[in-house]
């Protein structure tokens, strides 16, 4: 019983500091203008239409879920932790690229104007 103690106390410690990780990464974000608003929902879903569209076979959901509201994030903290570090080293390298005439067009595009393997700026980046 002292192991599954210790393993909570750990556990919740991690939550926090991933937490407060990702507070600090977004005032960096936010600081430098970089655009966060598509980790969040934009619109409201009702909640009997996720994931399946109908209550109907979702009894393995846990009894207090509910279905994400508009303003929510999209993904737990310790992806959205990644997703704006990686925004952040982004912007960095771009700032860097800018500053020594390294012209970077051809592998950061905007997604309307991209045909090609790779799905995101990160992986183009790469």
């Amino acid at each position: 019983f002292a192991l599954a103690g210790v393993a909570a106390v750990a556990t919740a410690g991690a939550t926090k500091r991933i937490e407060a990780r990702m507070e600090e990464a977004m005032d960096v974000a936010k600081s430098k203008g970089i655009d966060l608003s598509d980790l969040y929902y934009d619109f409201d879903l009702p909640g009997d239409a996720y994931p399946f569209g109908d209550a109907e076979g979702m009894d393995w959901v846990p009894k207090d879920w509910k279905p994400p509201k508009k303003g929510d994030m999209k993904y737990l903290p310790s992806r959205m932790l990644g997703m704006v570090q990686v925004r952040i080293s982004l912007y960095d390298l771009l700032q860097e690229c800018e500053q020594k005439n390294i012209d970077v067009s051809d592998v950061c595009v905007p997604f309307e104007g991209y045909e090609g393997p790779f799905d995101t700026n990160q992986k183009r980046m790469m």
